[in-house]
């Protein structure tokens, strides 16, 4: 069937020009998600989606999270690598322009958005000295036959310019093939037309005071032009929202017809219903707890206590996201030899931490088991660290199986 025959080619067309692709495979090339079609008519992009309460929450959600948590440059004997060049660029500032949470804050919300980040490293000889975030909407991706990368940035005159893999930071979200990310906007595009459909018709409901149109009757009477026209007038002034409530005045034995249901329930008309599961989609593609984003409408099987819903939005959505973050820094801004010695790492406890009798118990167990020091809790309570309190200390009672009894055996 060719193009002019197949209703739905110019749309297939649209969407691949537009949406973006799925796998760089050698010799192609895949675009950037700009724009997807949907089935209301709704051309969903990222900034539409953002317009939606629910994708605002969750990707402000992550991204604040994400960059709420320290990212640390370790050694291997877990302790901070301050003096190496890196750790200021990741965990202070990775450019003059920024500071590290505004960067990894746009970081999580570009690869949410558009399911890629790119950030150019700029070096001086071997060094790196700064990161700067590019536009996600505007980097083409290629591959040459040969396996090779090509970045191609095409944001404007100034910026554009064609850069090679060793040039661009690039993280990923959810990938088929392990070298592009998809865009959760692009595949949800669906959900969130339906979303903005469902909004505008409440809102045009609610513009009209959630009143329907209806009939008047005029008995066998028929109306001149200027009648009808004064008729029309007056039901466009009583059906103002700010005249709610007040009367209209019938005459000459006019008197309304089929207005039983002149006053609408939105609910019934399912718009709320359509908007709550339109959010519940929506957290599910992000992999956010409703409750997280201030939806409680239904009640949730995501966990019974704030602890337990922290640890599966840790595991579940941000700790992914936060492992191909550390193991990319690692790959492109690492040498062979120095990931032998060193690994990034954000730090996830003041996530997870609970409330303040649940902390004690939980140091109480670690301290008494020789499992931390007292420095080392102090330092996870952000207290600063005193002499003698780094030692692992048990408590005297405590004692191996094959000794139990074996004091009243020797007495004997």
């Amino acid at each position: 069937m060719n193009g002019e025959n197949d209703k739905g080619w110019w749309g297939r067309f649209y969407d691949r020009l537009f949406s973006g692709g799925k796998r760089l495979d050698k010799g192609s090339t895949v675009d950037p998600f700009v724009s997807q079609s949907t089935g209301t008519g709704e051309q969903v992009d990222a900034e539409k989606a953002l317009k939606l309460s629910a994708v605002w929450a969750c990707v402000r959600l992550r991204s604040q999270t994400a960059s709420s948590l320290p990212l640390h440059l370790k050694d291997f004997e877990r302790k901070i690598a301050r003096s190496h060049p890196l750790y200021k660029l990741i965990h202070d500032a990775p450019n003059a322009d920024m500071c590290a949470s505004e960067f990894w804050q746009a970081i999580v919300a570009n690869i949410d958005l558009w399911g890629n980040a790119y950030s150019r490293i700029n070096r001086l000889k071997d060094r790196i000295v700064s990161l700067d975030i590019l536009d996600p909407q505007y980097m083409t991706v290629k591959r040459k036959d040969s396996g090779e990368i090509v970045y191609i940035y095409t944001k404007n005159n100034v910026d554009s310019g064609e850069y090679g893999e060793a040039e661009i930071l690039h993280f990923k979200d959810f990938s088929l093939d392990g070298l592009v990310g998809l865009s959760p906007i692009s595949y949800l595009a669906q959900v969130m037309g339906l979303q903005i459909a469902a909004n505008n018709a409440a809102g045009k409901a609610f513009k009209n005071n959630l009143k329907a149109g209806g009939f008047l009757k005029t008995g066998d009477r028929v109306l001149n032009a200027e009648q009808r026209d004064l008729v029309r007038k007056a039901l466009n002034e009583y059906g103002q929202p700010e005249n709610a409530g007040k009367w209209m005045v019938l005459e000459a034995g006019m008197e309304p017809a089929n207005m039983s249901g002149a006053w609408i329930n939105p609910q019934d008309a399912q718009l709320l219903e359509s908007r709550y599961f339109g959010i519940e989609e929506i957290c599910r593609a992000f992999g956010v707890p409703p409750q997280l984003i201030h939806s409680t409408d239904k009640s949730s099987s995501w966990a019974s206590s704030a602890e337990q819903i922290n640890q599966n939005f840790l595991t579940y959505s941000l700790g992914p996201t936060l492992k191909r973050i550390e193991q990319t820094i690692a790959r492109k801004l690492l040498t062979p030899e120095e990931r032998e010695k060193y690994y990034p790492i954000f730090s996830v406890e003041g996530l997870l931490r609970a409330d303040s009798a649940g902390r004690a118990s939980f140091y109480t167990a670690l301290l008494q088991n020789g499992v931390m020091t007292r420095n080392e809790v102090r330092a996870l309570e952000n207290l600063p660290a005193i002499d003698g309190a780094d030692q692992l200390t048990v408590q005297l009672n405590l004692t191996s199986i094959d000794k139990v009894g074996a004091d009243d055996k020797d007495k004997d």
